[in-house]
């Protein structure tokens, strides 16, 4: 149970931290080459996870509530086996986390969906 706790914990901070993160990126343009930098894989910068910062938030938000739901489920029937709502809402969860891959993918080829991007990252076509 106290793993449970700890990994809750990690990915509730997590959903705080990348909600945060796609707050001040919307707000702060200036910000952007710092977040690219910082999502950056094998020292390219990350400008994919940067224009789609907000779908990666909402990736972290749906790992946090199917956190939740696994592990209160499991609390609240101190058994193995989840109850009916909880493996509900932690299915419609892992929907969610599948729905935000997806939009991922497609801001990285198509930059779309549009209203998804940051405002002045829309132009920008380079992976």
């Amino acid at each position: 149970m106290i793993g449970g706790s700890i990994a809750l914990a990690l990915f509730v901070a997590l959903a705080v931290r990348y909600v945060v993160v796609a707050v001040r990126l919307w707000r702060h343009p200036e910000r952007a080459p710092d977040a690219a930098q910082s999502f950056s894989v094998r020292g390219a910068p990350g400008w994919v996870l940067t224009r789609g910062v907000v779908v990666v938030a909402a990736n972290f938000v749906f790992m946090a509530i199917m956190m939740i739901a696994l592990v209160v489920g499991l609390a609240v029937t101190r058994t193995q086996k989840l109850a009916e709502p909880w493996l509900g809402m932690s299915a419609a969860a892992i929907g969610g986390m599948i729905l935000c891959w997806l939009l991922i993918i497609l801001i990285g080829i198509f930059n779309r969906p549009r209203f998804l991007v940051l405002p002045y990252l829309r132009d920008k076509r380079r992976l």
